[in-house]
């Protein structure tokens, strides 16, 4: 079950999204948590500002980004990319692993093997 709310979440980020989908979002990232073996022993205030921010950090990079049309050059980029890195230093503070911010999902690996030519 979640212990953040809406109101939690836009201290976070600001955006126009209705407060049934933010909770939707807070619902899933609570979710994730409780099914990440990483994050153990969470005060409830830690854990709901990690909810929180991850939640937030979630709407920045899937859901605000595809509906917004303020873009000024290079500007919204950047303004985006400083925010995300700010909300993953953020939840990173409280206590997220890698999985709850998704660095290293789409990591792209092979394996390779290379024929010994010396002989």
């Amino acid at each position: 079950m979640s212990t953040a709310t809406p109101t939690d979440v836009r201290l976070e980020i600001d955006t126009k999204l209705a407060d049934e989908k933010i909770q939707k979002v807070i619902d899933r990232k609570a979710r994730d948590i409780n099914r990440d073996d990483g994050v153990a022993g969470l005060g409830d205030q830690v854990r709901t500002d990690l909810e929180a921010v991850l939640a937030a950090l979630h709407i920045a990079t899937k859901l605000d980004r595809a509906t917004t049309n303020e873009e000024v050059g290079s500007a919204r980029k950047s303004y985006e990319e400083s925010m995300v890195d700010e909300l993953r230093a953020d939840a990173r503070r409280l206590g997220a692993t890698d999985e709850l911010l998704g660095i290293g999902a789409t990591d792209k690996t092979a394996s390779i093997t290379v024929p010994d030519t010396r002989s």
